[in-house]
């Protein structure tokens, strides 16, 4: 971008900030980050009111931010990070040292009350969102698996409560461009509905020198239907979403740690993913004079295909195509006492829920090796065979591709009930205890079949001739696991005042376990070097599967208003202790990636909120978090010119877990007619060393950028001029591995748009 962009973005902002002095006619017109008072589906008590670490994220302050995506907003969040991999494929959300990078999520998103049971689906366009919940720290009780970090809840706008029509249309650097358009309306006081629209282009940032395209361009479409029926005390809200998007990826560099050197992007196969995610659920709640009964049902599809250059080089090495198609229906009944108007005045509250679920999954993901990776990888192997005598002739590879397919069918299917109580007044005024148990049952099964076909040479000693043979080889079985889990909670909550509280907790939380599918590429190179055509279906199972993550969360924390209207704030502090936690590497070919359980780990750490009006239209917020995680006991085994050799990862630091979280945000509002109001409205966001490996030899320092928008806004009318990363801070937003080779994803650069929102 031509420096005097960036002067002028700048510059402007320094001026609003310098008027940020002046008085405004309407305190009330804007507060970012504002505890909204809203009483969950899962509990007896207003969010404001739960013993445990929350997080609330108003509309105004996601159209602030001008976030798209889970990965934008959750950087307000204390110890929450979710890295940019590149593509809407990966949302690895990381929680206080908790996270995951393949395979099952650690934390659980729910959109409208519909469950999205895989993190595959977790990257969609953001758009009519009411406002985000985020529930930090282990929420296994009333969520069950896969909330071992937390819980994240969004909301969309309500026809009941918006109507009108909203266009929305953006434009910005590198050919970044979205349109969005909703309709909301009531048929008198009882039903609502509403349809919205959007689409999305950009560009991208980075381009393939090796054919000049861009690597990161992304197209994207999807609509939503809501309606809402209410009438006396009954209540059906129904939602329909479907989003198609495709991308260019994995836009990585090759890096030198030695040199701290990033190369240009270059590699000559497609990296593409493309995805159609569709969700549709209905809640139904009938709310009686002393209780509510609640049932959601929701159904999700998503298919996806990625092509992926693995290799990531000019060289034709191998390259995968992944398909995955995922159905999902889930069903979950919820009753609880009628406690939501005023907590505390009942001393005894309660909930009791059912939920269970089914899941199919079908992957195909047939790596191909080409030229250059059959000489690299797949021919060193027949010659170490004869070099090494454990073949008395030697092979060559006849084949100028070799395709190993796989097929793999993992359904996995899931039941619960759970209980919760809380007593109020418990033993003396204002005290409250809560407990809660869950039982959670998880059946996950595999049914896989993979298979090669190769043509060798083969030369015996003396004067024959060579004999040509064509090698077929399959990997096929199926395996299943049950898991059973019991999953308790315990809480005591002291309130000082109606705004006022502090609490201590104790919970279990778990991640699923399972298989990894991604590495029989890896299987099946060893099988093509095997004299022998049948595989040890036990030794395979025990090789792909990976236990489940199991982790006690211990957290004391509070919320108040230190100076009334003025300034409010919250804390916690947490010690987590995970067995068997799940993380991700290469095979050890190299050729995929698989899930391991390290032994154990533990995480500890602090984080606080604050938020304060300044004076009257200013608004300050910060949000800081600190997390040490590291393993205590790690063994493995690490692959070292061809030999695997034990290596103890004890006492390093989990990695992928920033040590630091920072957010800063100033905001200022000024009336400058009776129907005209200008916004300023800039933050900060930084992140702590953050290493990329469990050997912890590469890492990212600290780094933080700075984003900014300002608004003017009249009657129905508002336009806003934004930027992100205002000073173009470079830095990496992830770090990999593969076949003795380092690549790095390097953070987007500067960018400015525009956007002009329009209401009737």
């Amino acid at each position: 971008m031509n420096l005097k962009y960036k002067l002028i973005a700048a510059i402007t902002g320094c001026l609003v900030f310098v008027n940020a002095n002046s008085q405004t006619q309407s305190d009330s017109a804007y507060i970012l980050d504002e505890v909204v008072v809203k009483n969950l589906r899962k509990e007896t008590s207003n969010i404001n009111e739960l013993p445990t670490a929350v997080s609330v994220i108003s509309a105004s302050s996601i159209r602030n931010k001008q976030a798209q995506s889970l990965k934008e907003i959750t950087m307000s969040i204390p110890n929450v990070y979710i890295p940019d991999y590149g593509t809407k494929l990966t949302s690895s959300t990381y929680i206080r040292g908790i996270g995951s990078r393949m395979n099952s999520p650690a934390i659980g998103l729910y959109v409208d009350n519909i469950p999205y049971l895989d993190k595959s689906a977790f990257d969609f366009d953001f758009y009519d969102i009411d406002r985000i919940e985020v529930l930090r720290g282990s929420q296994g009780t009333l969520y069950g698996r896969n909330a071992i970090g937390g819980i994240v809840n969004i909301y969309t706008y309500s026809p009941l409560e918006h109507t009108g029509t909203n266009v929305n249309i953006s434009a910005a650097n590198n050919e970044k461009y979205k349109t969005q358009i909703s309709h909301y309306t009531k048929t008198g006081k009882n039903f609502g509905a509403s349809i919205s629209a959007n689409y999305n282009k950009d560009g991208g940032f980075f381009t393939n020198t090796y054919n000049g395209e861009s690597a990161d361009k992304l197209t994207s479409f999807g609509g939503r239907l809501h309606l809402v029926y209410k009438k006396n005390n009954f209540k059906a809200d129904y939602s329909l979403s479907y989003e198609d998007s495709k991308q260019n990826g994995f836009a990585y560099s090759l890096y030198d740690k030695t040199t701290n050197t990033t190369n240009p992007i270059s590699y000559n196969d497609a990296n593409k993913y493309k995805r159609k995610l569709l969700s549709t659920g209905i809640s139904l709640e009938y709310e009686g004079r002393r209780f509510v009964i609640n049932s959601t049902t929701a159904f999700q599809y998503f298919g996806d295909q990625m092509d992926l250059d693995q290799d990531f080089t000019p060289k034709s090495i191998f390259t995968i195509m992944q398909t995955q198609h995922q159905r999902s229906i889930s069903e979950e009944i919820i009753i609880k006492s009628h406690g939501n108007k005023n907590a505390s005045a009942f001393n005894y509250q309660w909930l009791f829920g059912a939920f269970g679920f089914y899941q199919k999954m079908n992957t195909q993901g047939p790596v191909t090796f080409k030229q250059d990776g059959i000489k690299s990888i797949i021919q060193p192997v027949f010659d170490n065979l004869y070099e090494s005598g454990t073949m008395p002739f030697k092979m060559t590879v006849k084949d100028d591709e070799i395709i190993v397919g796989g097929d793999f069918e993992t359904p996995t299917k899931s039941g619960a009930i759970f209980h919760q109580s809380t007593f109020n007044n418990f033993l003396f005024k204002g005290l409250s205890l809560t407990a809660g148990i869950r039982l959670d049952y998880e059946q996950v099964k595999i049914d896989y079949f993979s298979s090669s076909k190769i043509t060798i040479g083969v030369k015996m000693p003396g004067p024959a001739p060579e004999i040509i043979q064509v090698k077929n080889d399959t990997i096929t079985g199926k395996n299943s696991k049950n898991y059973i889990q019991l999953l308790p909670k315990i809480s005591l909550k002291y309130v000082f005042s109606p705004t006022e509280n502090i609490y201590a907790l104790v919970s279990k939380g778990y991640k699923s376990g399972g298989y990894n599918n991604q590495m029989f590429s890896d299987l099946m190179q060893a099988k093509m070097a095997s004299r022998n055509s049948t595989t040890d279906m036990d030794a395979v199972n025990e090789v792909i599967s990976y236990k489940p993550e199991e982790s006690w969360n211990f957290e004391f924390g509070g919320r108040g208003e230190l100076i009334k209207d003025i300034l409010s704030g919250d804390f916690a502090t947490f010690f987590i202790r995970s067995t068997n936690q799940q993380i991700a590497q290469f095979a050890p070919q190299g050729l995929g990636r698989m899930m391991k359980n390290a032994g154990r780990s533990t995480s500890y750490g602090a984080e606080f909120s604050l938020r304060a009006k300044i004076c009257s239209g200013v608004y300050f917020n910060a949000a800081y978090g600190y997390t040490h995680a590291k393993f205590d006991t790690y063994n493995d085994t690490v692959r070292v010119n061809g030999v695997n050799q034990p290596v103890s990862y004890n006492d390093n630091f989990v990695p992928m877990v920033p040590r630091h979280t920072l957010m800063l945000a100033l905001d200022y509002s000024k009336n400058i007619t009776p129907t005209a109001q200008i916004r300023f409205n800039l933050q900060y966001y930084g992140y702590g060393q953050t290493y990329w490996t469990e050997a912890n030899n590469a890492w990212r320092g600290y780094y933080g950028t700075f984003n900014g928008k300002i608004t003017v806004a009249q009657n129905k009318y508002e336009f806003s001029l934004w930027s992100k990363n205002i000073l173009n801070r470079k830095y990496h937003s992830f770090y990999f591995e593969s076949m003795g080779n380092s690549f790095v994803q390097r953070a987007k650069q500067f960018q400015w748009g525009i956007d002009v929102n329009v209401r009737f």
